[in-house]
């Protein structure tokens, strides 16, 4: 009679006495996965706003660095822009002029040309 006091989880189950205890370990389970999980998407979202945070303040020192003028004007200087236009004047019924334009255009490589 002294097994009446302990309460064996494997069998507890057929008597009903068990499922209480049961439903409190999985509800505390699932807690600590919660909060767990929660903890987690913190962190990585403080990460993720630290590395954004970072990132422009580095981009915009960069940018604040960069000449753009002077790279525009290696980029411009290592190309050929060739335009051959053809303009034609036709007379109109009431005798005026009208003007037609052809043009073309072509960037080339300077490299290549």
């Amino acid at each position: 009679m002294a097994d009446e006091g302990k309460r064996d989880p494997f069998r507890s189950h057929e008597a009903g006495e068990g499922e209480g205890q049961s439903e409190r370990a999985d509800r505390g389970l699932s807690d600590r996965v919660r909060r767990a999980m929660a903890a987690g998407l913190e962190v990585a979202s403080r990460s993720k706003d630290d590395f954004v945070r970072a990132a422009t303040s580095e981009i915009g020192s960069w940018l604040d660095r960069m000449d753009v003028q002077g790279e525009l004007a290696k980029v411009l200087s290592k190309m050929v822009l060739e335009v051959k236009a053809e303009i034609r004047f036709r007379p109109r019924e009431d005798g005026t002029l009208a003007a037609e334009a052809t043009s073309e255009t072509k960037v080339k490589d300077d490299a290549k040309a």
